[in-house]
């Protein structure tokens, strides 16, 4: 009794941490029955729970923390089935399980094992029961052009004061490494009582599930990956994210409602015409606010388009695909003349302080890079169009409190177990080439490339354009491996698939893309 009514006021409690340090030990877990709803009224019952562990385990005398996980129970439940662990992104992603498409998801998962969602140590968004470790990021004065040199000293100086910050409350940020929170789940795994998992995770969920293959590799049953980023690929190719941009580009030409817009040269070349003008000459544009009606001014410059030219969410539109369904028609207007949108989206950012979670710096940088790969990127002939795309990296690892893990622990190595791979050829964050890479080193292994997908395309657009593929996605979970072969297996699985064509149309053939941003925003 005493028990249960300590659950239900931990759960009723903000800031519960303290009172789990002093009434838990490390290894252990507490769990409650929940009711998840999703937003169209669809209900699944589930059971948060807390985990409890050192905050750094190489520290002795270190505190104890919780840790945040959802356990979904299974539907048909097989006692010999190892459960999924569903491994989220980021880092400082925390996925929304009102959202339609992670519901389904996770509905579609558990039909024949238990689902076990495991929040990332330190990320202020898991049921809110940690501190609130953000960073304010620094901003652009209107009068003056974006400068990598200026926001490198930005971004470093934000990150310095928000580790002393929360050092000193009483934080050891050592202990927010990539090996800390690999360890995690091993230990979860073992407090629940299962001997092997299969993990399943996008983006840094992938590179979270290859550190963890790596370290416990006898724990894991499968993998099932998407947005591939192989442990030495944290840092962005400019080659590789110039070439998806090109194939956007090529999608673009052959579209027939651009086809009589595109610049003589095509789109790449009317993209390095435009950063050589604004490289030679900044320029100060008038833009209305959309809340006061009265005219500003933005400077915007070559580093300016650079910063958001290759962000898929830099047309602010609910999904990806229709936010690069508005990249050709910038690029053409840019070509044209007009940069108003370019001014507009710059004075919106400019105008908002942003903030990033504090272990985004943390685990990425205690992860990092060889010497060797960080060479190799910086080199590319990309990043003359594209900028350092990795500054944000560069900037704060010398400063960064979680250890550096070892080049021997970021090498390539052939993988035993069984590992599906999704990837999408219009990816900007991880793109297909990372997935090429990782396929490679699978002995067996399977790599599904999804032409015209985005980031993370398994959870969202793939349900939605191809159910079929969907549920031989989901097939791969429910194998049973003891009756047939992995590698027989994954011959069943396509190679190739193909979402609908996007649709470059305008909303409005009357509207500039800063047209339509001027209304949304007086709409907002």
């Amino acid at each position: 009794m005493v028990r249960i009514l300590f659950v239900a006021l931990l759960f009723s409690l903000t800031g519960a941490q303290e009172v789990l340090a002093s009434e838990t030990k490390p290894g252990s877990h507490i769990i409650t029955p929940i009711i998840i709803t999703d937003t169209g009224g669809r209900i699944m019952n589930a059971e948060r729970g807390f985990f409890f562990a050192p905050e750094n385990r190489a520290a002795p005398k270190s505190r104890t923390i919780a840790i945040h996980f959802v356990r979904f129970p299974a539907d048909n439940a097989v006692a010999s089935r190892p459960p999924v662990f569903m491994l989220p992104g980021g880092p400082g992603v925390e996925k929304d399980f009102s959202n339609p498409s992670n519901f389904s998801w996770v509905k579609r998962l558990r039909r024949t094992r238990d689902v076990i969602y495991v929040s990332q140590r330190g990320n202020y968004l898991a049921s809110k029961i940690v501190a609130d470790m953000r960073v304010n990021m620094g901003t652009v004065a209107l009068d003056q052009q974006y400068s990598p040199a200026l926001a490198s000293l930005q971004i470093r100086a934000a990150v310095e004061e928000a580790f002393d910050t929360w050092s000193s409350k009483g934080i050891d940020l050592a202990g927010y490494d990539i090996l800390n929170i690999v360890d995690d789940v091993h230990d979860l795994r073992r407090s629940l009582g299962y001997d092997k998992i299969v993990l399943n995770g996008c983006s840094f969920g992938s590179q979270w599930s290859f550190s963890y293959i790596k370290r416990w590799p006898d724990t894991v049953d499968r993998a099932l990956l998407g947005g591939i980023e192989p442990l030495d690929y944290a840092y962005d190719s400019p080659k590789w994210l110039w070439a998806s941009m090109t194939r956007l580009a090529a999608a673009a030409e052959a579209s027939p409602t651009l086809k009589q817009d595109i610049p003589e040269g095509g789109l790449m070349n009317a993209l390095k015409e435009v950063l050589k003008r604004l490289g030679e000459k900044a320029h100060v544009v008038t833009i209305t606010d959309p809340k006061t009606g009265k005219d500003v001014d933005v400077t915007v410059g070559a580093d300016d388009l650079r910063k958001y030219i290759a962000r898929a969410w830099s047309f602010m539109k609910p999904e990806a695909r229709a936010n690069l369904a508005q990249w050709p028609r910038h690029i053409i207007e840019l070509y044209n003349g007009d940069y108003r949108y370019l001014a507009a989206f710059s004075w919106y950012k400019r105008s908002h302080t942003d903030t990033d979670t504090l272990i985004e710096f943390l685990i990425d940088n205690s992860l990092g890079i060889t010497a060797a790969r960080d060479e190799k990127l910086t080199n590319e002939v990309e990043a003359q169009w594209l900028g350092n795309i990795n500054a944000d990296y560069h900037a704060t690892r010398g400063i960064t409190p979680t250890p550096l893990v070892s080049d021997s622990f970021r090498a390539d190595w052939e993988i035993d177990v069984p590992v599906l791979l999704v990837t999408s050829d219009l990816d900007w964050s991880t793109p297909v080439e990372n997935a090429r890479h990782a396929r490679k080193f699978l002995k067996q292994g399977h790599l599904l490339e999804v032409a015209g997908g985005t980031h993370c395309t398994e959870y969202g657009q793939v349900p939605a354009h191809l159910p079929e593929v969907t549920e031989q996605i989901f097939s791969f979970i429910d194998a049973d491996f003891e009756s047939i072969k992995p590698q027989t297996f994954f011959e069943t699985l396509p190679t190739h698939v193909s979402l609908p064509p996007i649709d470059f149309a305008p909303e409005n053939t009357n509207e500039t893309l800063y047209d339509e941003w001027l209304l949304m925003m007086k709409n907002r």
